[in-house]
């Protein structure tokens, strides 16, 4: 298995699976923003509201104190689901309408034209139209259909922008008066600075393809000595003093992205010292000080632990937020391998034997349009079928790669507590 040294893996699997294979991506740790249930309700189908029988209609052909028009009322074809999931235009009988279930999802009735008002979703008739009935709200909440919150396994840290923009205000002691004179006040001090203003630019290198920089497109980037943080944990910068010199911080402020840059993706830290830090999916970004023009990218690979900050960030990382470096996915979650596995060869697919119990804790890593940083080599990755799993399996150096159910963010290692399972090393 060969892949392209600039990124991306080529996946090869035996011809039997193709047909398999060819729809399976490989997927990984969401970088998008979690998945809500929809408060939209649809368009009403063939009702506007669900009840058990999803419209019930009154006894004569008007709509009573009803919050929906039976069949045989002159509703028209049906309501309307409004945007935020109450109904809009209710079903009108001849004797009267009824307005629409609040804004939060539970239908609620409100008051007929001739006669009593509703409750909570059902309609008493005080005068009614002719021969109206009592309608109960349905259990299954307005017209359309339900989507479940879908939760990715991870979140990215943001921050709403223009966090850290504004300047400190500015302060001046006040003059001393001379002898015998009249004190009069000094100079007040100066405002303080302009509000920041965070400019991303999109850049393209032949070695990275589409790369951020700054408004005047120097280059940005990611150092593997941080601990990058997601929706729960803020990130870590530990990049100070000495550091700083030569990686000066990219700061936070009012952000202006350019189209193919989702502000999600973005946030700001504030660091010790006061100064506040953006961030991307997580990852504090810096400038080089040698970087000084456009396409410059001298700190590409420094220390196998400062990489240019890629659109689409890599799915594997060198972290180094002790003394070790080791392998992590692009939340700077700790991948391993184990001792209990067989490596692969250029003939033969490596062989997990992480099976049972073990697939509990420990999760076959794998990525979708999978790339990594350019102090790693891809052509030490590849990439297999698990035998009766039908899923895709990532392997570095022929060694299966596993993540930790119980690392709850970057930086854990708790993996490493079950015997034979060890952190990659670069």
């Amino acid at each position: 298995m060969s892949f392209k040294n600039t990124h991306y893996v080529s996946i090869f699997v035996p011809s039997v699976l193709l047909g398999f294979v060819a729809a399976l991506q490989l997927t990984g740790c969401s970088d998008a923003p979690a998945g809500l249930p929809s408060d939209t309700a649809g368009a009403g189908g063939e009702f506007a509201q669900g009840g058990a029988d999803a419209a019930h209609a009154g006894a004569s052909s008007k709509a009573g104190a009803s919050s929906n028009a039976g069949a045989s009322g002159k509703a028209g074809a049906m309501g309307k689901a409004g945007a935020n999931g109450k109904a809009g235009e209710v079903n009108q009988g001849e004797a009267g309408d009824a307005a629409g279930g609040a804004s939060d999802g539970h239908p609620e009735g409100g008051s007929t034209a001739n006669g009593g008002t509703t409750e909570s979703g059902a309609g008493t008739s005080a005068s009614g139209g002719d021969g109206g009935t009592l309608l109960s709200a349905g259990s299954g909440g307005q017209g359309g259909t339900l989507v479940e919150a879908v939760i990715p396994a991870a979140c990215a840290f943001h921050t709403e922008p223009g966090l850290g923009a504004a300047g400190a205000a500015g302060s001046g002691a006040g003059g001393t008066g001379g002898a015998g004179g009249t004190a009069t006040g000094g100079a007040a001090g100066a405002a303080g600075a302009a509000a920041v203003a965070t400019t991303v630019t999109l850049q393209t290198s032949p070695f990275v393809g589409s790369y951020l920089a700054d408004s005047a497109g120097r280059t940005l980037y990611t150092y593997g000595n941080d601990l990058p943080g997601d929706c729960h944990t803020p990130p870590v910068s530990n990049c100070v003093t000495d550091c700083l010199i030569s990686w000066p911080i990219f700061p936070a402020g009012a952000r202006t992205l350019p189209a193919g840059l989702d502000d999600a993706g973005f946030g700001a830290i504030q660091r010790p010292d006061g100064l506040w830090q953006t961030t991307y999916f997580g990852w504090p970004i810096y400038y080089y000080k040698t970087d000084l023009l456009l396409g410059q990218v001298a700190g590409q690979g420094k220390a196998k632990t400062w990489h240019i900050v890629e659109k689409k960030l890599p799915a594997v990382f060198i972290m180094k937020p002790g003394s070790v470096k080791y392998l992590s996915d692009a939340a700077g979650h700790t991948l391993y391998v184990s001792a209990a596995d067989q490596a692969g060869t250029a003939s033969t697919d490596p062989v997990s034997n992480c099976s049972g119990s073990c697939l509990a804790t420990f999760e076959p890593f794998h990525e979708k349009n999978f790339s990594v940083v350019t102090s790693l080599l891809i052509a030490d990755f590849s990439s297999f079928v698990r035998p009766g799993k039908e899923s895709i399996h990532v392997a570095y150096k022929g060694m299966p790669l596993y993540r930790a159910a119980t690392d709850l963010k970057s930086g854990d290692m708790t993996g490493t507590s079950i015997s034979g399972f060890t952190a990659a090393l670069p």
